[in-house]
């Protein structure tokens, strides 16, 4: 396999950091009791407390945006840790919208924000007020929800205009969500030549298939965990594919005999979706490669010029959906400013506020009925793999060390 990454043996420690952390916290958290049974009633301790502060502060409460502006103008800044470069523009329109509210926004990856917050909080430090984080196989809604390290925060007159499951069954603020996405070059294909993902496993696609390496991101990660979890719908696509009952070489199931042939494939690793949709994208091709990465994108296709598409029809799935979500921390300093963020960041009660703007992209789909894009294909059309944080959770490590062996 042609690879682009850094060695492993940097991000393995990584992962391990992860968890000594996430075992510190909870056992040894501010206000925690040791390890074993007085490490539980301690971890007991610190959720109950941080349910109080979020009820003391209001956060199952919808207050107006001039009662929020006025407190967050006391508090005068807003802390964002996100998982998105776009911060930088709502920083400048919330600035705008908002004077005396400063932002101070840290652009760091989902796995950075994790670590961090567990840090922190862990040492008593509690600088954070909104928190943009995917769930990144997992590790928010077992490391952060659940231990009440960060808080949900859905003001009713946002959530009326939500779809379900983001109007009332999840675990944060859902403003959109974005997917992995098959791209192909539409210089060369009028359409897409990938109709079925056992089609990458095909010798004419041999070194020819670009993607993010999954050790490294963790929505590309959560794709083939998806597989693996529904081997029976990988299974039946490729007895679609080939006319017969797949027969498995060593595997335990069709999702993974996916990625082991996957891989013997020779697909080439890169650092970022940005790469994969530019070396797709790029002119003078004569067998350009295809490309796995953000839908979102599908922007650069203006931005950048590129002659891309994604396609949206693939046996047995697209993909599986990657909500991006919208925390108020615990003991959060700033927490007015912080629900006047997240509102804003929301699109507002109208749907329309500048703050969603950056991320109501092409390859994006908004969670709201009344701000969506008309140009691409609806939620409801979508044939996605819901996102299951329990099982990705629980069989990441397992995944990892089988796609690290399969190298």
């Amino acid at each position: 396999m042609r690879t682009k990454r850094k060695a492993v043996t940097a991000l393995l420690v990584s992962f391990t950091m992860l968890f000594m952390l996430a075992a510190c916290n909870s056992g040894n958290g501010t206000g925690g009791q040791g390890s074993g049974g007085d490490g539980k009633q301690g971890a007991a301790t610190n959720i109950q407390a941080a349910n109080e502060w979020a009820e003391k502060n209001g956060l199952n409460k919808t207050e107006t945006v001039d009662e929020l502006y006025a407190k967050a103008k006391q508090e005068g800044k807003v802390v964002v840790y996100s998982q998105s470069s776009r911060i930088k523009d709502v920083k400048a329109t919330f600035e705008a919208k908002y004077p005396g509210v400063k932002v101070e926004a840290f652009n760091l990856s989902t796995n950075d924000i994790v670590e961090k917050v567990i840090r922190e909080q862990a040492a008593g430090i509690y600088n954070a007020d909104v928190i943009f984080v995917k769930d990144a196989s997992g590790a928010v809604s077992t490391e952060l929800t659940s231990k009440k390290l960060v808080h949900k925060y859905v003001p009713s007159d946002l959530s009326e205009k939500m779809v379900e499951p983001y109007k009332s069954k999840s675990s944060g603020l859902v403003p959109y969500f974005s997917l992995r996405a098959i791209f192909y070059n539409t210089d060369v294909y009028k359409t897409s030549p990938i109709t079925n993902w056992w089609d990458l496993t095909l010798p004419e696609w041999k070194g020819k298939v670009l993607l993010n390496d999954p050790i490294d991101s963790a929505d590309m990660m959560d794709l083939f965990l998806a597989m693996v979890q529904h081997a029976d719908e990988m299974k039946q696509a490729y007895k679609d594919k080939f006319g017969k009952d797949i027969v498995l070489e060593g595997t335990e199931n069709a999702g993974y005999e996916f990625i082991k042939r996957f891989l013997k494939n020779d697909p080439v690793l890169m650092k970022s979706s940005d790469e994969v949709v530019e070396a797709v994208g790029a002119t003078s091709q004569g067998k350009p490669p295809i490309g796995i990465g953000a839908s979102s994108k599908l922007r650069d296709v203006v931005e950048k010029n590129l002659n891309i598409a994604a396609t949206y029809d693939v046996k047995p799935r697209i993909s599986v959906v990657g909500p991006s979500y919208l925390y108020v921390a615990d003991k959060a300093p700033n927490v007015n400013a912080a629900k006047l963020m997240i509102r804003w960041m929301a699109g507002e009660a109208d749907g329309k506020s500048d703050g969603f703007k950056p991320f109501n992209v092409m390859g994006s789909w908004s969670t709201r009925t009344d701000n969506g894009r008309t140009d691409q294909l609806p939620i409801d059309k979508l044939h996605v793999w819901d996102y299951d944080s329990d099982f990705f959770y629980k069989n990441y490590v397992k995944f990892r060390e089988f796609w690290l062996k399969m190298q």
